[in-house]
């Protein structure tokens, strides 16, 4: 290997066959601008936004304001990229309306009210009693730690014993979202910014008064309750309460007792003369006159527990569990296990099963029995079940097999399927139908059994009717709940219910749901639903159909929802200080405290401080509120001068009612819909929220954000690692919708080198305009076709820009306002060199500050140094108009492209063509273009069938039809060339519409491709390029393809001149 020595002065000598370091110094300038211009902004308190005092708050526009809330993330931890990603939904969008001239606020807080933070101090205790300060964990240990969690934070271990106690987690993690707030140059009114809980004084009276008034109104009730439980914490379980399983309800269940008769299996003797019962849940006790037999799966493990004075059960551990916390064992929240027993030791039991056909049922194997769902007993209904029908078949069919795997006898598998249920066109033996529809083989045929299962079910109940029994002729749907009743008054069953999936507790246990007693607000009621229905779906505003959707059905299914705890952080009920507020519920309406807090608290995030008010939080009565929020009289007993609270009630007034609300979609179904359901209980209409945009998660790099997989980062990471601009514009590129978004690491890379090369680019231009020698040509004077052109496209673009970002759509809109726009004037800069022009002054300038009014929402670091250094501009770039939208020629726009697409398309042609000119030996520096007016007489004819087909149709899919309308026109000689032009025109139809028919082009080709005749000759590489018009007499045609252009796509030959 030979080594090179470049000498680069006189004293320093590089190597150059050693690998040259990364350098990170675009990026390092790009944060010196961001770090500068943050330190400017918090100066000039250019985000702190006040009620003007110069607007009639009772004539205020809508144009006049815009307020945008995010929901507060909890501090447990630091921002990540997921906290960041919809983050900048919101604070693109409040730059955005900024620069339409609007009073923007955009307030944001931290949220610690629940259980998650207390579960992680008392977890932290735990690791630290059991293996030291700090702790020793086994080498194997795989365990989520809470040390490691937070050590992973980069806090200190001499620092990590103090997250022991829950309140130091408030002390220590909001700060530091703040401080990530400012360095990622959000445009927040931090003055606003406080925690919740009662450690927040100031919080803590306004969620009070919030509750008085969802009480005074009746919209909050008390009583036993099914809740999703934590055992460990003793008490239910919220959303935000989970480390996994947020969103999941309690689903409800019918346990159906199945009597076991004499003689009892071996398992079971013991218990001979008391009541044993196999406890089978269903979703469907109206078909149980259709019992036929009893499944379990063969391997389950099952147990004989106590659930009461009277009552043995057979079920699973796991729903045994579940039933300890609904009031069924001796002592709640305790398994009395009697017996375990394996599922094979139990087939052949015969069961007495309410409202069966026949006085005996046996107890079989079913291999599709999931010991994670209900209780592991299923009742069988083999008429409307094509799960119990195949199986039941499938024992019939093979005795022999079932014989010797399992001691199956023939009597058990003796009784016939009992119809039950009549449907329209489907009978009623539904499950025997739809499997042979589906073609079920077996019970192991599981994609079939699932679309016959949905089938019958669905059909079942919206249209099945009952042809046995008391309700013979009832639609199932009614008879349904009045069975279910009946059989549990009768005894004969007991209500039940678990999870719908797995929930485990930030304290790490898995949850059950448990009958409590707990006040809770009464979403779903009749009236206050009503309201919120019509508002929705005649006032308010959405970015997606699928959020409006979402939004719409959890507002029909939300009911009861349990708002008290009995541990955590948070604020205690007013009228029964036993129970804390939970953390889905203290969060509704508070960016209506967001219009005071700042008076209040002045932004100390605590409260532990007056703010600019001086009113201490024992004065914040429910009167003060109301008069503040409510416009009450004033409380002259108060204290608090009446100037202070017009004062704040003219804030809440200018800036209310919330403009846009941001988050991810997981929220759909329980924060936001009820943000949407508060507001409309504590203001009505008048204050209701006017939109709310959702979206997708954040991938990092195609994967889930994971530490395994490296790709974790927090917003402090990536903000060292790219820089905020190179960040922001990143996560704009993510994505928009619903869907899951991709923050790519290599667009942040990308977009640092394109930041700092724009910047060097304006330089240049700078530069030349000073008359300074470098690679940038400029001039002035009269507008070149060319300019006008560039001109079209770059104020097409601001138009374009400006619709996609007033719609949310900042991907799009960073596609046409930063990608095409570089591209655009890139493609002006090649252009222009190739003609030997120079760029237009006036138009470069236009397009500099146009790009740089567009990217401001994403980028503002960048743009306010090139706004203010660069170009020197008076004040900061945050608080300019957004380009104006001004006049534009479409058509100049429509003809460069026609320009471009020749030049790809001889370009092509070109290399089709070069096996031709190898064979000739053409080395061709010459290119004939032809190009064509008008089209021939024929092909005329032609098209005025395809547009009378088009006429009577609005398309041209049908060929017949064409060929019916191309035949009167057209002798049999003609119609071969016919027919490929028809299929030639028919494809530009499909990609142009119906301008591809039209007899002419409504631009001079011949004239626009002359204009760049000298741009067109550079990109083919030749020494010249000639156009001819078709109608010419006697053109130089060597390669016949005068004939073969058309109106719009030129033809064109090679020629080799010396």
């Amino acid at each position: 290997m030979t080594t090179t020595t470049t000498t680069t002065d006189s004293t320093q000598k590089v190597d150059s066959s050693a690998p040259a370091p990364k350098s990170y110094a675009r990026r390092d300038f790009l944060l010196k601008v961001q770090k500068k211009y943050q330190q400017q902004w918090e100066q000039d308190k250019i985000y702190e936004m006040d009620a003007p005092k110069d607007i009639n708050v009772d004539e205020r526009d809508e144009k006049d304001k815009y307020l945008v809330t995010f929901p507060y993330p909890y501090m447990n931890g630091k921002l990540h990229l997921g906290h960041a990603f919809s983050l900048t939904k919101a604070e693109f969008q409040a730059r955005f309306q900024r620069m339409l001239g609007k009073k923007v606020l955009f307030p944001f807080s931290f949220h610690c009210t629940g259980m998650p933070i207390s579960a992680a101090a008392k977890k932290l205790g735990i690791e630290m009693e059991t293996y030291g300060c700090p702790p020793k964990f086994p080498a194997d240990d795989e365990t989520p730690r809470q040390w490691k969690i937070l050590s992973g934070m980069s806090i200190p271990d001499e620092e990590i014993p103090k997250f022991t106690d829950p309140l130091y987690w408030l002390k220590y993690f909001p700060p530091l979202a703040r401080e990530d707030l400012k360095k990622f140059g959000c445009a927040v009114d931090l003055r606003r910014s406080f925690i919740t809980t009662d450690v927040n004084p100031y919080y803590d009276k306004f969620i009070q008064w919030q509750f008085e008034q969802l009480k005074e109104k009746n919209l909050i009730g008390f009583g036993a309750r099914y809740s999703v439980f934590s055992p460990s914490d003793n008490q239910p379980c919220a959303d935000h309460d989970r480390s996994k399983g947020e969103g999941v309800k309690p689903k409800e269940y019918t346990i159906v007792k199945l009597q076991v008769q004499e003689p009892f299996p071996e398992a079971l003797k013991q218990f001979e003369g008391k009541n044993v019962y196999f406890g089978a849940a269903t979703l469907r006790p109206e078909t149980m006159y259709g019992q036929t037999n009893c499944w379990l799966k063969a391997d389950g493990e099952y147990g004989a527990f106590q659930i009461n004075d009277s009552d043995i059960f057979v079920l699973s551990e796991r729903s045994a569990r579940n039933l300890a916390f609904q009031n069924f064992s001796h002592t709640p929240g305790k398994v009395e296990c009697l017996a375990k027993v394996q599922g094979r030791e139990l087939f052949g039991t015969a069961l007495k099963a309410p409202y069966a056909a026949y006085d005996k049922i046996y107890v079989l194997p079913m291999q599709a029995v999931d010991m994670e769902k209900t209780t592991g007993v299923v009742t069988s209904v083999p008429a409307d079940s094509p799960d119990d029908y195949a199986t039941y078949m499938d024992i019939r069919k093979k005795p022999e097999y079932y014989a010797k795997e399992y001691g199956i006898k023939q009597e058990w598998v003796s009784h016939d399927i009992v119809p039950i249920i009549d449907i329209p066109e489907v009978g009623d033996r539904s499950a025997e139908h739809f499997c042979n529809f589906h073609k079920v083989a077996s019970q192991n045929d599981r994609n079939a059994l699932e679309k016959a299962h949905d089938d019958c079910y669905k059909l079942g109940f919206a249209h099945g009717v009952l042809k046995v029994g008391k309700y013979a002729g009832t639609p199932v749907k009614d008879a349904k709940d009045v069975i279910r009743k009946e059989l549990i008054d009768a005894n004969l069953a007991i209500p039940y219910s678990e999870p719908e999936e797995l929930v485990v507790s930030r304290s790490g246990d898995v949850c059950v749901v448990a009958l409590t007693d707990q006040w809770y607000i009464k979403y779903g009621e009749e009236e206050w639903k009503n309201a919120l229905s019509e508002y929705l779906d005649n006032h308010f505003k959405y970015y997606n159909p699928t959020t409006f959707n979402d939004l719409k059905e959890t507002v029909d299914w939300l009911r009861e929802w349990g708002c008290s705890r009995e541990f955590g952080l948070g604020t205690k009920l007013p009228w029964d200080t036993k129970y804390l507020i939970e953390s889905l519920s203290d969060s509704t309406i508070y960016m209506a405290y967001y219009t005071i807090a700042h008076l209040l608290q002045g932004g100390v995030l605590d409260g532990s401080e007056e703010g600019p008010a001086k009113v201490k939080p024992e004065q914040l009565t429910r009167e003060v509120f109301d008069y503040i929020y409510h416009e009450r009289d004033y409380p002259q007993d108060c204290g608090i001068p009446k100037d202070t609270l017009d004062l704040m009630r003219r804030e809440f007034r200018f800036w209310y009612p919330v403009d846009l609300r941001v988050s991810a979609k997981d929220l759909i179904k329980n924060h936001l819909t009820m943000f949407l359901y508060n507001h409309m209980a504590i203001w009505g209409q008048k204050y209701a929220p006017r939109s709310i945009y959702a979206n997708g998660y954040v991938m990092v790099d195609g994967d889930k954000m994971s530490k395994s997989l490296g790709n974790f980062l927090t917003m402090e990471d990536a903000i060292l690692e790219f820089g905020s601009d190179a960040v922001r514009l990143a996560m704009a590129d993510a994505g928009d919708s619903e869907g899951d978004a991709n923050f790519e690491r290599s667009t942040a890379n990308a977009a640092i080198l394109k930041l700092y090369v724009f910047i060097e680019w304006i330089q240049e231009v700078l530069n030349a305009r000073a008359g300074k020698e470098g690679h940038i040509k400029v001039r002035k004077g009269e507008k070149h076709f060319v300019d006008r052109v560039f001109e079209s496209t770059i104020r097409s673009l601001v138009v374009q820009t400006k619709e996609r970002y007033e719609g949310m759509y900042f991907k799009e809109g960073l596609q046409y306002g930063w990608f095409s726009f570089q591209s655009a004037q890139h493609t002006y800069q090649t252009e222009t060199d190739n003609m030997d022009l120079g760029m237009h002054e006036d138009v470069l300038m236009e397009f500099i500050e146009s790009q740089v009014l567009m990217l401001a929402p994403i980028c503002p670091h960048t743009m306010e140094y090139i706004w203010r250094e660069m170009l020197g501009r008076e004040g900061s770039v945050c608080n300019q108009k957004f380009p104006e939208a001004r006049e534009f020629d479409a058509e100049l726009i429509q003809q460069h492209k026609y320009v471009e697409d020749c030049i790809t398309a001889f370009r092509q042609k070109l290399i089709k063509d070069e096996r031709f000119l190898q064979k000739n030996k053409l080395s061709p520096n010459v290119t004939l273009v032809y190009i064509a007016d008008s089209y021939v007489e024929w092909q005329q004819r032609a098209l005025k069938c395809l547009r009378d087909v088009f006429e009577q149709d609005g398309n041209l899919n049908d060929m017949g039809k064409v060929a019916k309308a191309l035949k009167p026109a057209f002798s049999k000689k003609e119609m071969k060339q016919v027919m490929v032009f028809v299929a030639t025109k028919r494809q530009e139809f499909n990609e142009k519409g119906e301008s591809a028919l039209a007899d002419k082009v409504p631009y001079d080709g011949h004239a626009i491709l002359s204009a760049y005749l000298p741009h067109i000759t550079t990109q083919l590489g030749m020494k010249e390029v000639r156009l001819y018009k078709t109608s010419e007499e006697s053109i130089p045609d060597p390669m016949k393809r005068v004939q073969t252009a058309r109106p719009g796509y030129p033809s064109v030959a090679w020629v080799q001149e010396e």
